[in-house]
């Protein structure tokens, strides 16, 4: 009897399922040239020697990271904590990695080799370049370890798809749930690429939709998330990456204030791929404009007003879209409000 036959396309989501059934730790893997940092988040992280100390990473093959660790010759591992949940999703989101002499809202510092460590991470490996090896369409960075530490803590699994405690029968709060969606969602979304004009397409349909409901429900938890957006944005208003993230965070609280969880998960998602495209060219104006809508926005929604939050949203997308996809060109400066 022959054995059942397998298309290439079916084995590779029947080994995608597969791994994603092996629950693994999150780590953040970082490096430093110079005064410019580098970090990305990965799961497939081991302890691989104990003489010598070596610790081995996978990394994919077109990651940019590698020519850094390679010129660089150090990188440190830093296993996440239950609780840092956010730092995996800014390492993991496109265009945040990079950043020059810290990375914004992440606390790190130094060990031995001065790659950067996640400070209040469950445990640490710094590390020496020890090679780089071939793995298919991947890399595997092997370090040997300088240092290594760690703190009493839990650990941030990740497991089919989403974020996971160490209780089994523990599915999740409501909020976990949105976050795996969220997650799966950006996972597709960065896969298959988001232009610019279908990122405002699918924002123009869900955000005005998400201000007018949290204006009728005016949910303490969403009010408090607006605020603190509104608030982190107008003290990042001087570094247009930090700003970037909080404007940016602002749009995805329009989910949680909204109080429907498909919404908040899809514009928590959307928001990873508005970091994507806004990262460049917030320009003062932009910025001044940008918290003048938002404000606007907020105090429609905190008075109950739903008719003016959607129009006020629907007014801050079309700019928001002018400004992201005109032509490229002499003419057109690259100058997009987040």
């Amino acid at each position: 009897m022959s054995a059942p036959t397998t298309t290439p396309g079916t084995a590779v989501n029947s080994f995608r399922r597969a791994a994603g059934l092996f629950a693994s730790g999150v780590t953040v893997v970082t490096t430093r040239n110079g005064a410019h940092l580098y970090g990305i988040t990965a799961t497939s992280f081991v302890s691989l020697s104990l003489n010598p100390l070596l610790v081995a990473v996978s990394i994919n093959a077109h990651s940019p990271f590698l020519e850094e660790v390679d010129t660089a010759g150090r990188f440190a591992v830093s296993v996440l904590e239950n609780g840092q949940r956010d730092v995996s999703q800014y390492f993991s989101t496109r265009g945040r990695g990079r950043a020059e002499g810290a990375f914004p809202g992440v606390a790190t510092h130094e060990e031995q080799t001065g790659a950067p460590v996640v400070t209040g991470c469950l445990s640490w490996f710094d590390a020496r370049l020890h090679a780089i090896l071939p793995g298919g369409d991947h890399r595997v960075l092997i370090g040997e370890v300088a240092a290594a530490g760690g703190t009493a803590g839990r650990p941030l699994l990740y497991w089919a798809g989403g974020y996971r405690r160490l209780d089994a029968a523990d599915d999740g709060t409501p909020d976990d749930r949105i976050e795996a969606f969220a997650d799966a969602l950006s996972v597709r979304l960065h896969e298959s690429g988001l232009s610019p004009q279908e990122l405002i397409e699918a924002q123009s349909a869900l955000e005005p939709a998400a201000a007018e409901l949290a204006a009728f429900r005016r949910r303490t938890d969403g009010l408090a998330a607006l605020r603190e957006a509104l608030e982190g944005s107008r003290a990042a208003a001087s570094s247009s990456g930090r700003f970037t993230q909080e404007s940016v965070a602002f749009h995805a609280a329009l989910g949680v204030a909204s109080g429907n969880p498909a919404i908040a998960a899809s514009l928590q998602s959307l928001a990873r791929s508005c970091h994507a495209h806004y990262a460049a060219g917030t320009d003062a104006e932009a910025t001044r404009r940008t918290l003048v809508a938002h404000q606007e926005i907020y105090d429609a929604i905190a008075t109950g007003d739903a008719v003016r939050a959607r129009e006020a949203t629907t007014e801050h997308l079309s700019v928001v879209g002018r400004r992201l996809c005109r032509p490229a060109g002499p003419a057109a400066t690259a100058t997009k409000e987040p």
